[in-house]
């Protein structure tokens, strides 16, 4: 599970910014949201609030760097490592982006350093904390050669220093050293342990309209990875007025120009050129939604429903898999297309059922801080933009009782600016201008 990540120089991100899912000693609501693990106290849920363009979706983004530095590689050594860094600043595109992240696999907790730029890594560093230690200790120290490019490895006294050194071979300088163990045939238990769990714990971003979802919910039924009786039952409780539902998977040919157009694309995947050639076929579902009418079932076309059905239907797998397994998702704009009403349904539903999986998400929904009931202060953050175009990010917790009583409304001192992240409007006066801006 995630304890916390900081990112700094990263898109609207400049200096050290830090998102933590450790909890605060208070109790409110503990049952539902608490997860104990060892010493620790994670929450199952945090969200982020604030103005558009403030930074929240850029946030969610900065934790997948984790993953994808992890789990994807680069190829070869001219390869690009594919993100942005703070561009209002020209120093900042000369310096390192750095990210830390703490997290605990095999009751142990590790803290993952890694600095890089698009070019390559240039320093990482893993120490770890098993839950029966005081002191934590050094795993690995890698640095990197900005002339040379030659990294070198620094392993701690207590793991095999050899089979460490074997990863040399593989250490590219813009990979890490996660990427050069999945490139290598080395046994490293431990190392093994970090990369599966990363793997399985570590869902995709849900993006505000995802595009791909209803593919991915539909693949899941499908495959039997969820079930869709349960679908179904999630979406009869949502009252968008549907008892049922049936998916047909259907195979369509694609088109020799397109067949053409990806076998000559250099960077499209091998895999998938392979897959073409053999069979150039795509794999679409037809999906009918059954509605109860006078007396009998009528079916629809899934496109023929609202768009907060569909939307329903897409985020029920992901409901699902929080709650029948463990994972980490980031939703951008949680809310979107959903009635207040089944976005707080859907947020306790997960509460109620999830064990250990981890949710966060951003929201425009400030309505929802007046319900104590609802949410913890410190599962509450909020993003802003300083000045100078920076994002600043904090959460409701830190505020002191000066500012914030118990007995006061989050949500008036939230309209009212005392708690920041508020879009700083100007006037609504219209300026008239003629012949295209000439006074």
């Amino acid at each position: 599970m995630i304890i916390d990540f900081t990112v700094s120089n990263y898109r609207s991100i400049k200096e050290p910014q830090t998102f933590s899912f450790e909890a605060t000693k208070d109790v409110h609501l503990e049952d539902y949201y608490i997860i104990k693990e060892g010493k620790y106290r994670l929450l199952k849920m945090a969200s982020i609030l604030g103005a558009n363009a403030s930074g929240k979706s850029n946030i969610i983004k900065a934790f997948y760097i984790f993953p994808k530095l992890i789990l994807n590689p680069c190829e070869s050594k001219n390869d690009k490592i594919e993100y942005s860094r703070f561009a209002l600043d020209d120093e900042s595109l000369k310096q390192d982006s750095i990210f830390i992240i703490n997290f605990l696999c095999d009751e142990k907790k590790y803290c993952y350093e890694v600095h890089f730029n698009n070019d390559m890594v240039t320093y990482e560093q893993l120490r770890c904390n098993p839950y029966d230690k005081i002191r934590e200790h050094k795993v690995f120290e890698r640095t990197t050669d900005r002339d040379t490019l030659f990294s070198t490895i620094n392993t701690g006294s207590t793991y095999a220093k050899g089979q460490m050194e074997k990863l040399t071979t593989n250490l590219l300088h813009n990979r890490t050293v996660f990427g050069a163990f999945q490139k290598s045939n080395v046994d490293i238990p431990w190392m093994k342990s970090i990369v599966d769990w990363v793997d399985s714990y570590c869902m995709p971003i849900v993006k505000t309209s995802e595009q791909g979802l209803r593919q991915f919910t539909s693949t899941d039924i499908t495959e039997k990875t969820i079930s869709k009786e349960q679908i179904a039952s999630l979406l009869r409780k949502a009252d968008v007025g549907i008892n049922d539902f049936s998916i047909k998977k259907e195979e369509k040919p694609i088109p020799p120009q397109i067949v053409e157009i990806i076998l000559k694309d250099k960077d499209a995947p091998k895999e998938l050129k392979e897959q073409i050639r053999e069979r150039p076929v795509s794999e679409d579902m037809e999906i009918k939604m059954i509605h109860q009418g006078a007396g009998k079932e009528v079916s629809f076309d899934y496109n023929d429903e609202s768009r907060g059905t569909q939307r329903y239907y897409e985020l029920s797998s992901i409901l699902l898999r929080l709650i029948n397994e463990s994972h980490i998702v980031a939703i951008d704009e949680l809310e979107y297309s959903l009635h207040p009403d089944l976005y707080e349904h859907f947020i306790v539903t997960y509460l109620t059922n999830a064990q250990k999986s981890q949710l966060m998400f951003t929201t425009h929904m400030r309505e929802f801080l007046e319900d104590k009931d609802l949410f913890r202060d410190d599962s509450v953050w909020f993003t802003q933009k300083s000045e100078t175009g920076e994002t600043e990010l904090y959460s409701l917790a830190d505020f002191g009782t000066d500012i914030l009583r118990n007995v006061s409304s989050r949500y008036n001192a939230y309209r009212s600016g005392r708690l920041g992240a508020v879009p700083r409007l100007g006037d609504t006066f219209v300026e008239q201008y003629k012949n295209g801006g000439d006074e």
